[in-house]
C-alpha cells in the first residue's frame, strides 16, 4: 500500500470506524484519517492521522484538494456526513446524497420541519434563538430542550417548568453553532430504534432494538445507557417502520442509502422523535452484522460510492445488549475486574471507548462514554442477569488509580 493508491479521507476516529478504515483498506484505499483528538481510538488502523477538526468544512476541502482525495467519508457521524456532502459536492466527488439533503437530515429544525409538512408523525414544536421567546410558547410541559444542530445528545434535555426551560434553552443555545434550539412536547412510551436499508426508495427493516434511559432524575438528561436487540424476538412486525421510513426517504430525498430512525411507540402509535441518513454509532455495525448477517460498514461505503447493495437479512434467533460505562470526570485510565466475565460468557465483549490519558468532561452525555460491554441470552430475564451482575463488577478507574464509574445512572435498570 502506498500514496498511489486512491485515497479516501475518514472524517471522525470513532470505534466503528476502525471497521470502516479496514473496509476501505481491503478495497486498496490509502486511508487518511482527520480528527480532532491526538489519539482517537482509529489513528493506528489508518495509514494517517491528521489533527484537525472534522466540522471546519473549508479546512477539510483544502486537505481534499491538497492530498488528491478520491473519497471524503463518514457513515455514522451526523455533522461528519455534513462536511463529507460539502467537499464531494465541491470537488465532484462521490456521495450518497446532496449537501443541502445533508444539511435536511442533521439540522433538527430543517428535519422536523420537512416531518410536518410530510405528514410524518412527530411532536408538536417551536424554536427559539433567544431566551426571551420562551415567554410565547403554547406547549404543554414537560418538554425536550436541544441545540438544532449539535452531534450526539449533547444538550438534550427534559425540562418540567418554566424556570428549568430557561436555564437548558440557554444551555442549548450555547451548544448550538448556528445560536438555535428547539422545544419540543415530550411524549411518553416505549422508545426504540430502527435501523433501515433504503433501496429504490422501499425500506427494509434490518432490525429495530428498545433504547434503555438513565435514571430521568439525573440532572434531567436524555441519555441512553444501551440498547436491546431487537426490541421483541416474538413480535418482529415491521410493516409499520417500514411505511414510516418510506415516507422519510420520500420527504428528503433518500435513496440507496441507511437510514437510523429514533421514536416513541404508545398507544396513540409511532411518534419520530429523528433521524439519521446513516446507521447509527456506538455497537451498531457489530450487533446488525451479528444477528441478522448485514454487513451495514460495507453497505454504507457502496452507498458512497453509489454502488446498489444486495438486501439479504436474516431474523435474529436471540437477544443481544449493548451496555455503556460512562465515567465521572477526570483524566481515563482504564476499565478493570472483567476478565472473568469474559472467560464463563457473562459478557460477550468489552471495549474501551477512550485510550489512557484521555480527557473526560463534566457533563453526562455520549462524550462520557468510555468503554461497552455486550451480553446475549435467548431469553431477556437471563440478559438482564448478566447486564446487572456485569455493573456490579466492573469500575473504571482514572489516570491515578481512583474509581470514577458512574453507577448510579443504572439506577432503574431492569431485573425480569
Amino acid at each position: 500500500m502506498n500514496k498511489s493508491n486512491p485515497i479516501a479521507i475518514i472524517l471522525g476516529g470513532t470505534l466503528p470506524h476502525i471497521s470502516l478504515i479496514e473496509n476501505l483498506k481491503k478495497r486498496g484505499y490509502y486511508t487518511i484519517l482527520i480528527d480532532y483528538f491526538e489519539n482517537p481510538p482509529a489513528k493506528s488502523h489508518a495509514h494517517e492521522h491528521l489533527q484537525a477538526s472534522t466540522l471546519n468544512k473549508d479546512e477539510v476541502l483544502e486537505i481534499a484538494l491538497s492530498r488528491n482525495a478520491n473519497l471524503v467519508i463518514s457513515v455514522c457521524i451526523d455533522q461528519a456526513n455534513v462536511t463529507a456532502c460539502y467537499v464531494a459536492e465541491k470537488l465532484n466527488l462521490p456521495a450518497p446524497y446532496s449537501y443541502e439533503t445533508a444539511l435536511n437530515v442533521t439540522n433538527k429544525m430543517l428535519m422536523k420541519s420537512i416531518m410536518l409538512n410530510n405528514d410524518i408523525p412527530t411532536c408538536r414544536f417551536v424554536t427559539v434563538s433567544e431566551i426571551d421567546e420562551c415567554k410565547h410558547i403554547k406547549l404543554k410541559f414537560p418538554l425536550i430542550v436541544k441545540p438544532a444542530d449539535s452531534n450526539s445528545s449533547k444538550g438534550v434535555r427534559k425540562v418540567n417548568d418554566y424556570n428549568e426551560l430557561l436555564k437548558y434553552v440557554e444551555n442549548a443555545l450555547k451548544i448550538s453553532r448556528n445560536n438555535e434550539a428547539i422545544i419540543e412536547e415530550f411524549i411518553t412510551g416505549k422508545e426504540i430504534g430502527i435501523d433501515c436499508f433504503i433501496k429504490n426508495k422501499k425500506a427494509t427493516v434490518l432490525i429495530s432494538k428498545e433504547r434503555r434511559k438513565i435514571y430521568s432524575d439525573i440532572d434531567h438528561i436524555q441519555q441512553i445507557y444501551g440498547c436491546i436487540w431487537p426490541e421483541d424476538l416474538d413480535e418482529l412486525n415491521y410493516e409499520l417502520y417500514e411505511i414510516i421510513a418510506e415516507k422519510i426517504a420520500s420527504a428528503f430525498n433518500l435513496d440507496n442509502t441507511p437510514l437510523m430512525i429514533q421514536a416513541i411507540i404508545n398507544s396513540d402509535g409511532i411518534n419520530v422523535i429523528e433521524f439519521g441518513a446513516r446507521f447509527g454509532g456506538g455497537e451498531s455495525f457489530r450487533i446488525i452484522k451479528l444477528l441478522t448477517g448485514f454487513d451495514i460498514t460495507d453497505a454504507a461505503v457502496d452507498s458512497f460510492l453509489g454502488k446498489q447493495i444486495k438486501l439479504h437479512i436474516k431474523k435474529p434467533q436471540f437477544y443481544f445488549a449493548d451496555n455503556f460505562i460512562y465515567s465521572k470526570s477526570g483524566v481515563f485510565g482504564e476499565i478493570i475486574n472483567y476478565k472473568h466475565l469474559l472467560s464463563n460468557s457473562t459478557i460477550e465483549y468489552l471495549d474501551s471507548y477512550k485510550t489512557k490519558g484521555s480527557k473526560i468532561g463534566d457533563e453526562l452525555s455520549s462524550n462520557n462514554r468510555v468503554g461497552v460491554f455486550t451480553v446475549q441470552a435467548e431469553k431477556k430475564s437471563v440478559l438482564f442477569e448478566k447486564i446487572n451482575d456485569t455493573i456490579k463488577s466492573i469500575d473504571v478507574t482514572d489516570f491515578y488509580g481512583n474509581f470514577i464509574m458512574r453507577k448510579d445512572i443504572y439506577k432503574n435498570i431492569k431485573t425480569s
